[in-house]
């Protein structure tokens, strides 16, 4: 089929937190397979044009009293894995008072404004995924409890619990996965995106057990929080006393096929294989993926999204503005395709992002930095990374260009 190829060039700013995925404890190599990398990044990035909300900088050291710790669930053993600023147990002062020694010595711990730290791995699970938030390790209990603290990166406001460094997952390693974007297999292949996205939203405190932000509004096991609630009643255009919940040794969910809602239409959702624009599907966080026939993948709904502003996440009400037009030339490549060029500003990141509808919009991989040089990228680059292919491969491709 020919392809029939239109540019949309829009500079469009990004705002709030960035999930930043890291896979340095995918002891089981679950992401060597490029296309589950790809899936993960995709994942996190929905989640992050979502929330919008500010983190300050984190910069733990090597301190002589109170030395920062935080614990993990490590993605491929499943174990506890403690981690320390100290440089080693001789300088680990919670070490000299008679606590166990840390799992891992770091010598120091930061993270930039605004990034959140996605730990990700593979091994053998009873479901598809578990997904947790980054935790206190003894010591950081009184810290995340304090306003005051560089930790709570000025968001926290002393419940204790909702984190705010990050969250780790880990995904089945004998699952029939389906990594798709542009068709999610169906039938016995489980859509990957689906699922990173559901165990994101446990990481960031959505129906996780461990965070009071969320629990402490379950009421007679029923989620009351005002947000969700509303924004239920408004998609099913019924009046609910609160979202059921369904309490598990791992996590909380939503009763299984009681709710629907419709996809969060901000933050450039992924359609294809779901309900569609407009439409009700189940909730993303429930605990069972029913999908079937032409359905094959869920997105975040309006509910769940609204449950993350009731335990103090801010979420975006508009999409960005449009920003001027990028000045691009538009090519041909040696290899046929087609090439984009701009002229970069020192240090600005540049982002490629492809759709074949206009809707559904995927980032190519990696971004750019600029250098105060020309950068080009062409359609199939050698070294980079398009979900959908090439142009050739589609009946229509749509092109844009995000600037940070």
């Amino acid at each position: 089929m020919k392809s029939v190829v239109i540019f949309m060039i829009a500079l469009v700013p990004l705002k709030g937190i960035e999930i930043k995925v890291d896979y340095r404890y995918d002891s089981q190599g679950f992401f060597d397979n490029p296309a589950a990398k790809v899936v993960i990044e995709a994942a996190a990035a929905r989640w992050s044009r979502i929330v919008n909300q500010t983190l300050l900088h984190v910069d733990m050291k090597d301190e002589e009293l109170f030395d920062g710790r935080f614990e993990i669930i490590h993605p491929g053993t499943g174990k506890k894995h403690v981690l320390s600023a100290a440089a080693s147990k001789e300088s680990d002062f919670y070490f000299k008072v008679g606590q166990p020694a840390a799992d891992e010595y770091l010598g120091g711990f930061s993270l930039d404004k605004n990034i959140w730290i996605l730990y990700v791995g593979g091994r053998n699970l009873g479901g598809a995924g578990r997904g947790a938030p980054i935790g206190g390790a003894r010591n950081l209990a009184e810290i995340y409890a304090d306003p005051e603290s560089f930790l709570n990166r000025g968001f926290n406001l002393g419940v204790s619990s909702l984190t705010v460094i990050g969250g780790t997952v880990s995904f089945d390693l004998d699952r029939n996965w389906s990594f798709g974007f542009l068709q999610p297999e169906g039938g016995t292949a489980l859509d990957f995106y689906s699922i990173a996205l559901h165990e994101i939203g446990h990481c960031l405190g959505l129906n996780a057990r461990s965070v009071a932000e969320f629990h402490d509004l379950i009421k007679e096991d029923r989620f009351v929080g005002d947000n969700a609630v509303t924004a239920l009643e408004i998609d099913a255009s019924k009046e609910v006393v609160g979202l059921e919940i369904v309490k598990s040794s791992e996590d909380y969910h939503w009763r299984d096929g009681e709710y629907q809602s419709k996809i969060f239409p901000l933050g450039t959702p992924l359609y294809f294989g779901t309900v569609g624009a407009g439409n009700l599907q189940d909730l993303l966080m429930e605990p069972v993926f029913n999908v079937g026939e032409d359905v094959t993948r869920l997105e975040i709904t309006n509910v769940d999204a609204a449950a993350l502003t009731d335990i103090g996440w801010s979420v975006i009400s508009e999409d960005p503005p449009r920003g001027p037009d990028l000045h691009l030339e538009i090519g041909a490549s040696n290899n046929g395709g087609f090439v984009l060029r701009l002229m970069s500003e020192v240090g600005a990141r540049y982002t490629v992002q492809t759709s074949p509808d206009s809707f559904s919009w995927v980032s190519v991989i990696p971004s750019f930095v600029g250098d105060g040089g020309p950068l080009s990228w062409s359609d199939g680059q050698e070294g980079t990374y398009d979900p959908f292919g090439p142009a050739s491969s589609l009946a229509h491709k749509y092109y844009r260009v995000i600037k940070d």
